[in-house]
């Protein structure tokens, strides 16, 4: 994972991103050394492109072995299908150039389409890519045969390095289940080094915090899927990822509690060991504010050991509905825009007779994104990586490629030059798109044929059709239907909101879906500044964004403060029913407001506003009652302390909400 950004401006940006992390090394040098399989098997089996074989490298590879054995997979059948069909189109509408047109068009907006709509996501941009592709070959390759035997070559250029890949993840790639492990005994040790007062230990919690507790555990049943481990493993560190994610949000507001601190330590070497063993003997916790922590960690011990039977798994569901896939224009536009963008660049390379920038068209396929903001980053992430990446290609062939006599030395450039490519890409997304175009860059300048490169033209002529493609598309998306992020920001601002409501009705998990969240929103803010002032215009939450984030943050430490205050042994226990139902009285109120909170970020409109302060003088109102309660209640009953903690946490949330509303 990236360091956190501790240093301003864009210097101290990229001196954060290129930092070294845990696994970055790794996963360089594995990129590195598919890249220099590939070439080694394309210049001795003299298999054409071998400049996209490698590219294919880092498109493909994920950060364990499972999940990039699975995706190598997928590629290569795609490909195949979309080859296949290719093949057969192409043969009914080689006569014909506006049906050959057409069908490009059609394949384009159909993978687009389908890439924003389902899951298949980039595997379907790939298919659709490769239909549209070999529907423009016999435009320069008219005789049949000679089409027929470059289309099969397609598919070797993407087979070959899908197979490196699954050999390399099977040799040398993470291990999903060690990967998981490892993962949780992270979250354990970093809840308990804050347990026991270590300095760093808020930032690293809350850095560990931001990432997604589904997408953390997703290794373990890709892993199960494959062997490493047995399906109830896969299913027990599924069950226990989120928990791990619920206890940190809640040690934040926790006290020092070096017991709770050893337990965790012990838990975390268990797991990250692979063992199991009994429970621990001794009380769980000294103070009755880590008492819930210390049971939540029994709990998972026990999961972990096998005491907690764990539930069937439900079947899943998709992530979208038919009718959203068929109703929502959102889809439809993206795909429309892409397509026009491809339609444009095969314009000009085809009009011109110039080929060679045919990586023009390519560029489209990988640069779109559903807004506009973060199609303008990735487009200038893409233009900086090809400028960089250019000249490090052609530096190599004025300086370096003379200078070479065989093979090995060509696969040390190659190896060096995709290692620097690779350590960039293992950046977060702030950077990552500029190490693969990086890599591509200096792949088509290097890997021309099948031995030295010394011709600079051919090198310029692929390097300006990347240029091309990433001006044609922000235009496009800046011309037609423009997106801003603003909308996708609401979106996770709103479902962070209504974290916190789901929280407070104690209604399925913790707080952990809070963060991850919140950090989309801050990256989505991050990207709205590669939008046209004229977008931020339109946008009514762009003003309120930071504000809005910086609320719903102190409020979830409030929160794992109030929930951690009504988990306690015996909490409110001999208390007046009045004092009870005043305390669900705020709590309904407070959940209320989130409700009204969630929906105004949305859907903001003229009456927003006053619904918003209706909610929160309900809330003052019942609050006020709270504190009368206190005050008139008697402090020596044990229940007192209960209630007026409670209180002050009410007190703290009210405060929280209020700093918002200022600001709107």
């Amino acid at each position: 994972m990236p360091a956190p950004h501790s240093k301003p401006g864009l210097a101290g940006l990229l001196l954060d991103e290129l930092r070294p992390f845990e696994g970055r090394l790794g996963a360089a040098l594995r990129m590195a050394l598919c890249c220099v399989i590939v070439v080694a098997f394309a210049m001795s089996q003299h298999v054409p492109e071998a400049a996209v074989s490698c590219y294919l490298i880092f498109f493909a590879n994920r950060d364990n072995a499972a999940s990039g054995i699975l995706i190598a997979i997928g590629l290569i059948i795609g490909v195949s299908v979309g080859i296949l069909l290719g093949l057969v189109f192409l043969q009914l509408a080689a006569d014909e150039p506006m049906v050959r047109l057409g069908l490009m068009a059609f394949f384009t907006f159909a993978g687009m389409y389908f890439s924003v709509a389902t899951k298949a996501g980039p595997i379907a941009a790939t298919v659709g890519f490769v239909f549209a592709f070999v529907m423009t070959l016999n435009d320069f390759v008219p005789v049949p045969e000679l089409l027929s035997r470059g289309i099969s070559w397609m598919w070797v250029v993407v087979f070959i390095p899908m197979a490196v890949l699954i050999l390399v993840n099977a040799l040398l790639g993470p291990n999903p289940a060690w990967l998981v492990r490892h993962r949780l005994a992270l979250r354990l040790r970093a809840a308990a080094d804050l347990l026991g007062g270590v300095a760093d230990a808020d930032a690293r919690v809350q850095r560990l915090l931001e990432e997604d507790a589904a997408a953390l555990a997703a290794p373990a049943r890709l892993g199960a899927l494959l062997g490493y481990h047995s399906k109830q493993d896969a299913r027990r560190l599924a069950a226990l990822m989120p928990l791990a994610q619920d206890l940190l949000a809640e040690t934040r507001a926790a006290p020092r509690d070096r017991l709770v601190a050893q337990r965790l330590d012990g838990l975390a070497e268990q797991i990250a060991s692979g063992r199991g063993s009994g429970a621990a003997s001794g009380p769980l916790s000294q103070l009755r504010d880590t008492r819930p922590l210390a049971e939540m960690a029994e709990r998972m011990a026990d999961i972990w050991v096998g005491r907690i039977a764990l539930p069937e798994p439900e079947t899943e569901t998709a992530a979208r509905s038919s009718s959203d896939m068929a109703s929502n224009p959102a889809y439809l536009q993206f795909a429309l825009k892409a397509m026009l963008a491809v339609l444009i660049t095969y314009t000009i390379y085809t009009a011109g007779g110039w080929f060679e920038i045919h990586t023009a068209m390519i560029t489209c396929f990988y640069v779109a994104l559903g807004t506009t903001g973060e199609t303008l980053h990735k487009a200038g992430l893409r233009i900086a990586g090809c400028l960089i990446g250019a000249a490090m290609g052609i530096g190599s062939i004025v300086f370096l490629m003379p200078q070479m006599t065989d093979i090995g030395q060509l696969l040390l450039l190659v190896g060096v030059g995709s290692f620097i490519a690779a350590w960039v890409a293992q950046g977060s997304t702030l950077i990552q798109y500029m190490g693969w175009q990086m890599a591509l860059a200096f792949f088509l300048c290097v890997l021309q044929g099948f031995g030295p490169s010394f011709d600079i033209d051919v090198a310029t002529n692929r390097i300006v059709g990347i240029l091309i493609g990433n001006v044609v598309v922000a235009v496009v998306f800046l011309w037609l239907w423009p997106t801003s992020v603003a909308a996708l920001t609401a979106g996770h601002l709103a479902r962070a909101v209504e974290g916190l409501g789901a929280a407070l009705r104690k209604e399925g998990g913790g707080l952990s879906p809070i963060a991850p969240e919140l950090r989309e929103a801050r990256r989505l803010s991050r990207v709205s500044a590669f939008e046209p002032g004229r977008l931020h215009r339109q946008s009514a939450l762009a003003p309120h964004a930071a504000a809005i984030m910086t609320a719903i943050d102190a409020a979830g430490r409030d929160m794992a403060h109030l929930r951690l205050l009504q988990q306690r042994p015996r909490y409110l226990l001999g208390a007046p029913r009045c004092v009870k139902a005043a305390t669900l009285a705020q709590q309904a109120s407070v959940a209320r407001f989130l409700d009204v909170a969630a929906a105004s970020i949305v859907l903001p409109d003229s009456a927003a506003r006053s619904v918003l302060d209706l909610a929160a003088q309900r809330c003052k109102d019942s609050l006020g009652r709270l504190e009368k309660l206190v005050a008139n209640s008697p402090k020596r009953a044990a229940w007192w302390h209960d209630l007026d903690e409670t209180t002050r946490a009410h007190r703290a949330l009210a405060r929280d909400f209020s700093r918002a509303l200022e600001t709107l």
